[in-house]
């Protein structure tokens, strides 16, 4: 596969075994692969310097709240089409309410059920 068929997602996420295993969920889809940033201030790096396709924000950073990060990130140079999810282990509805104000396109919920996951991963990427 070609680096112009790769999907970059772009997984903002401080706790070192949650980033592997989003790592290892996200890569079982063949043509991606994960960006890890482990603060705010690294995601808006990341998206200053280079393009992703897809996303994923953890609401508990060191240096700010995951669902602030998203209007920071769009600023730094985030598309306005990429999709944005909400990573967390809050409750359903206030997950669903945080990333509604945090502008989201949605959530998915820790723990991550893989082959929900999967299918969901699918659905932000399309096919291209």
């Amino acid at each position: 596969m070609s680096e112009v068929d790769m999907h970059d997602v772009l997984y903002v996420e401080d706790d070192p075994v949650n980033a592997m295993l989003m790592q290892g969920i996200v890569e079982l889809r063949p043509g991606c692969r994960v960006l890890v940033a482990r603060s705010g201030a690294e995601a808006r790096r990341v998206v200053a310097g280079q393009q992703v396709d897809l996303l994923l924000c953890d609401l508990r950073l060191p240096d700010v709240a995951g669902d602030a990060l998203l209007a920071q990130l769009r600023e730094a140079g985030l598309a306005a089409d990429v999709p944005a999810l909400l990573v967390t282990a809050e409750a359903e509805y206030v997950a669903a309410d945080l990333a509604r104000r945090g502008g989201f396109d949605g959530f998915w919920s820790k723990p991550l059920d893989v082959a929900a996951t999967l299918r969901s991963l699918e659905r932000w990427l399309g096919e291209h």
